[in-house]
């Protein structure tokens, strides 16, 4: 007989550290389940598995095989159909079920399911074949990308007909791991992440962002460093972003779960990209609960615990920023900055979110961050200003004492 209930977590994401201190304080034995050979929470679990989360069978085989009572993944969008999967296998809680699971992950359902819910998004088109396909409906800029992967790998902006759009459908399709490739259609303005928790059905908005994109000398890649929390925005908006929150929770019949949406804002009006019916990563948890009081990472526990949660949040009462750390292709070993930065509350924390050791790749995307550092203030002018202060004492360094901090992006 067990003497601990077991939660297997699927993938170890800084954000998932703190998830399994949580877990732990409610008891559980933790076993993690990874590719990597040492993530970096690994240390914080009892065992590390090393196997891929995305694999269904495997992780329910190591899940009967350690009776698990739950199957958990908090910000990891196909890690998350692998949790759904395996609870439903063994009649566990989750926050839905595993046909939703596949919704709310796949691209081009989650499309289809938008624009029959009048949800507003772009058009698209999907590719099964880099030899047929007939892009003509859509308007350029297009964005490439797969239809089933984690992180932004593969994700592309091509202008122009003029641009090889057949080498960005091969790099996606490659990634995809059903080898479908999604092609939409670009639309201009800022992007915004809505953060909410669907509670009885009801999409409560928590926070509203800004995401800042890499600059233009790197025009292709879709990739944001960072966030600034909140945004301001009229209550025409607001209500706006309620309006399709609750789309998006009533079309997809979410009841109990967090929601994180990505959207293009454009003067008055509001374009979907895409969702997660999961809280988002990076430092999204930390900065919703200290900026509204509003304990995400709990909520999300409860949500696969098939508990309800008290939704005890209040409006946003600082700026944040979370700023990410990008490397240029090396062997990671630390993040150096000057200690000042903290002495004078310039800067609130800096993470790691690499293992020294780690291999880094020269794509840019969500897997080569190596770090994270935020900061807080009153006003965004500020915000800025400490900013700019800590990207000039910030550095990453290789295994050789090389700095491959990636400064071009900001």
């Amino acid at each position: 007989m067990k003497n601990k209930p077991t939660a297997v977590v699927l993938g170890g994401t800084r954000p998932h550290i703190l998830l399994i201190e949580k877990l732990k304080e409610r008891g559980f034995y933790i076993i993690l389940i990874d590719f990597l050979d040492n993530p970096i929470a690994k240390s914080h679990a009892d065992i590390h598995i090393k196997e891929s989360t995305l694999e269904k069978e495997v992780v329910l085989r190591i899940a009967k095989e350690y009776e698990a009572d739950l199957v958990i993944s908090t910000c990891v969008d196909q890690a998350n159909v692998t949790a759904c999967y395996v609870a439903e296998k063994m009649g566990l809680p989750s926050p839905y079920n595993y046909e939703t699971a596949i919704k709310v992950t796949n691209k081009v359902l989650m499309k289809q399911i938008m624009m029959e819910n009048d949800i507003p998004t772009s058009k698209y088109l999907k590719i099964q074949s880099i030899k047929e396909y007939d892009l003509h409906e859509l308007k350029y800029p297009v964005i490439v990308k797969p239809t089933d992967s984690n992180s932004s790998k593969g994700v592309r902006k091509i202008s122009t007909e003029n641009e090889n759009i057949e080498e960005a459908i091969q790099i996606a399709s490659k990634i995809s791991r059903n080898k479908e490739v999604i092609v939409e259609e670009f639309i201009t303005g800022i992007e915004i992440g809505i953060d909410c928790f669907v509670k009885n059905g009801t999409a409560i908005v928590l926070m509203v962002k800004e995401r800042r994109k890499i600059n233009k000398n790197h025009k292709s890649v879709q990739q944001i460093y960072g966030c600034i929390w909140p945004i301001k925005i009229s209550k025409e908006i607001f209500d706006q972003i309620k309006k399709i929150s609750n789309q998006i929770a009533n079309a997809f019949h979410l009841n109990n779960t967090p929601l994180m949406i990505q959207a293009i804002l454009n003067e008055n009006t509001i374009s979907v990209i895409e969702f997660g019916a999961r809280i988002g990563g990076g430092e999204s948890y930390k900065i919703i609960k200290e900026s509204t009081g509003f304990d995400y990472l709990d909520a999300s526990i409860e949500s696969f615990l098939g508990h309800e949660v008290t939704m005890n949040n209040h409006e946003p009462n600082m700026f944040y920023a979370d700023n990410f750390i990008y490397a240029r292709q090396g062997v990671f070993d630390h993040i150096a900055y000057d200690k000042f930065l903290l002495s004078d509350n310039i800067l609130e924390y800096c993470n790691s979110l690499k293992e020294k050791g780690t291999e880094i790749d020269e794509d840019i995307s969500s897997n080569n961050r190596v770090g994270v550092f935020t900061v807080k203030s009153n006003t965004v002018d500020e915000l800025y200003n400490k900013i700019n202060l800590v990207l000039k004492s910030i550095d990453v360094y290789d295994i050789d004492g090389n700095s491959i901090m990636r400064k071009d992006i900001y």
